[in-house]
């Protein structure tokens, strides 16, 4: 499924299904939710996941903002005949949730956020290495994403070298696509007095081995907005969906 700018992917259950949309971070596509479209699928739900312009098998122009890229998403939205919807995004993909959270659509019964914090601050090295060797930026983000238990021993619980799939995942995007991607991550400025408004709940998941977004950042984030709860995984870094996906599924379905 092709809509404008984004390359969707779409499970569709009946049509009275919820629907849950799942929205990737930097340099990532539509895999990182493998264990998460599959199993939602089965519980029933409807599923989009989507590589963002730029991503994945998403040949269009990257954007340079999360304003832009938000704007996909609502527009996205306003597409759809569906009444229930359910947005869970992860880094990048979280901070594109807050601002389409701005928007106020009642079709939204709930947000969650994973390996968030605002301001989402991005390393000035890493910002500076992801411009000039995109390679070496993306092994040191790996290096500092995951725990120590994934990478001894690769991820058993998928059976995959997890530290391998996410090279792969993230070296396959185009050139210059981290640094536009940390960038927009970076510059973001969420509108605070909009976020004050917004009434639909938040359940922020955070990894608690997280560097790249803290779990302190996690908790700031979390007092910041009106209706919100945090969990914790314990043992994980930054790639919850991959490293801990049973948790992750399990925190979801208990917050819906």
């Amino acid at each position: 499924m092709n809509n404008s700018q984004l390359q969707v992917y779409f499970k569709k259950n009946t049509s009275k299904s919820p629907l849950i949309i799942f929205i990737h971070g930097a340099a990532c596509d539509h895999t990182l939710w493998l264990y998460q479209s599959r199993y939602f699928f089965n519980k029933n739900f409807s599923v989009i996941s989507m590589d963002l312009p730029g991503h994945g098998k998403n040949l269009s122009k990257p954007l340079n903002s999360i304003k832009e890229l938000s704007n996909l998403i609502k527009k996205l939205i306003k597409s759809l005949p569906n009444k229930e919807i359910y947005l869970v995004g992860h880094s990048m993909g979280s901070l594109i949730c807050l601002e389409t959270s701005l928007a106020n659509f009642k079709e939204i019964k709930k947000i969650f956020l994973i390996g968030t914090s605002y301001p989402m601050q991005v390393n000035k090295s890493l910002l500076l290495k992801s411009k000039t060797d995109q390679d070496l930026a993306i092994k040191d983000m790996i290096n500092w994403s995951l725990s120590d238990r994934i990478k001894l021993n690769g991820a058993n619980l998928i059976g995959l070298n997890l530290p391998n799939l996410i090279n792969v995942i993230m070296s396959n995007s185009r050139k210059g696509l981290l640094y536009k991607n940390l960038s927009a991550c970076n510059n973001f400025i969420l509108n605070k007095n909009k976020i004050e408004d917004v009434k639909t709940p938040f359940t922020i998941i955070a990894g608690s081995n997280d560097i790249m977004t803290s779990k302190k950042n996690s908790e700031i984030l979390n007092d910041m907005l009106f209706n919100s709860n945090l969990e914790i995984i314990n043992n994980v870094g930054h790639f919850h969906p991959l490293e801990s996906p049973l948790e992750v599924n399990d925190i979801i379905i208990k917050n819906l």
